[in-house]
Parts: structure tokens; sequence; C-alpha cells
């Protein structure tokens, strides 16, 4: 009976040392995200860029009352500077201030409601736009579904939220080298999205060209370069605001 109690006691060290071992691992894994390694400053050129307590701020002189502020959610394990580059031209030519909150261990999905700290932190801000990249734009849809947004804009990511009858407008952008999202359940997921919802697709462009945070496991290669890539996708973000802003 007492090697029984002792076999299994043994047994049960030695599971709770595999589960904190995993959980340790897990931990590492998340706080070692996808990153650039320049600082911050210079990732975005010609634009203030400010780390707050709710993540990185863009902003481009002073605000008005006709400013739009856009919240934009890292893709899973991505670091938030890494998208930087691709929203600064947003904030130098039209009327915008961006931030890109910091999410707990790099994953959107443990702080879906990051935009209402990051509102309350603007409150000179009354129009407001949601967005992200991957599952950071899912968590966007999931928050934008009921939430005060003018607008819903996605890098390289759908919705599994209806909001098709929402009154928000809507962006998706999408690569066709990307070989991360699933291209199957991204058409099918099209109905889920607003009403009109402009969808443009960058020939050549990979999932971690939405962001320059070097190559993610299970993407294809790229078929242009990122500076290429970069410049389209703000191309389409500036032009798609636009009618929503007024130009610096």
């Amino acid at each position: 009976m007492a090697s029984t109690r002792g076999l299994a006691r043994a047994t049960a060290v030695t599971l709770a040392m595999v589960l904190v071992a995993a959980a340790l691992v897990g931990l590492v894994y998340a706080e070692t995200p996808y990153g650039p390694d320049e600082d911050p400053a210079d990732l975005a050129p010609g634009v203030s860029v400010t780390e707050t307590e709710t993540g990185y701020l863009l902003s481009d002189g002073p605000l008005t009352d006709d400013t739009v502020g856009l919240v934009f959610y890292p893709g899973a394990r991505v670091a938030p500077e890494s998208y930087l580059p691709h929203l600064a031209p947003l904030v130098a030519e039209r009327n915008a201030v961006v931030i890109v909150p910091e999410m707990p261990l790099n994953f959107a999905v443990f702080d879906i409601d990051a935009a209402d700290e990051v509102m309350a932190s603007q409150p000179d801000i009354e129009r407001w736009y949601v967005g992200g990249h991957s599952l950071g734009g899912a968590m966007a849809c999931e928050y934008a579904d009921g939430e005060r947004v003018e607008g819903l804009v996605l890098f390289g990511s759908y919705c599994a939220s209806d909001l098709s009858e929402s009154e928000t407008r809507g962006l998706s952008v999408l690569g066709t080298a990307d070989g991360v999202i699933d291209a199957e359940r991204e058409r099918d997921s099209r109905a889920n999205l607003p009403p009109g919802t402009e969808i443009v697709t960058i020939e050549g462009m990979n999932h971690a060209q939405f962001g320059p945070y070097g190559p993610q496991r299970g993407d294809s290669d790229s078929e242009i370069p990122d500076e290429v890539a970069r410049e389209r996708l703000s191309t389409v973000l500036v032009e798609w605001f636009e009618p929503v802003t007024e130009p610096r």
C-alpha cells in the first residue's frame, strides 16, 4: 500500500512539474513576440511616436473636432511597434491619430476591450475606428459588434462576428501570398463584414508583410519587396480614410 501511495505521489509530482514546465514554455513563447529591432521612433519617420500606458501613440499636430482615432490590434505574438511603419502615413497625410495597444502576453484575445481604455485616454477624440491584423483583426471585429465605432480595418484577417447589419464602414486588405490566413474561411466569412466593405487584394504580399516583423512560421514566401508591400498597403489605408478625414 505504501509503495502504491508513493508511486501515486511521484506521478502527481511529475505531472505537476510537466505542467509548470509547459506553462513556463508558453509564457516565454508569448513574451518573445515577432518584432523589429529598430527604435519605435525610427519606424515612423515624420510623425510623433509616444509610448503611453495604453500602447504606442502616433500623432502629428494638434487635435481638432474632426480628428479621427484608429485603435489597431496587433496580430498574435507580434510586437505593437511592428505596425508603426504601415500606419504612420495615415497620420502624416490625414487628420488622424493611431494607437496600437500592447496586449497581455501579446495576444489580443486576452483583452478584446482594449479599445475602451485607449478611447478613455483620448477624451478629445470623438470619432473612432478599430482594426487589427490577423487575430487582432478578428478581435477588433468582436469589439466592433455593438460598440461605438464608425469603421473597421482588417489586415490579413476576417470576422467571425456577424456585422452584416451594422452601419460601420469596412476595409479588408488581403495578400495573395498569405500562407497563414485560412483562405477558405476568409471567403466564407465575408458575409459577416459590414455592408459595403471594401475588399482589397495586394498581389504578392504575404502575412508577415502586414508588419515588418520578419518571417513567420507557416507563411508563404513574399513575391514583392517589403518596401513595395508597405507602400501599397499604406496607400490603400490613406485613400480609404480620405472621405472621412481632413488632409494635414
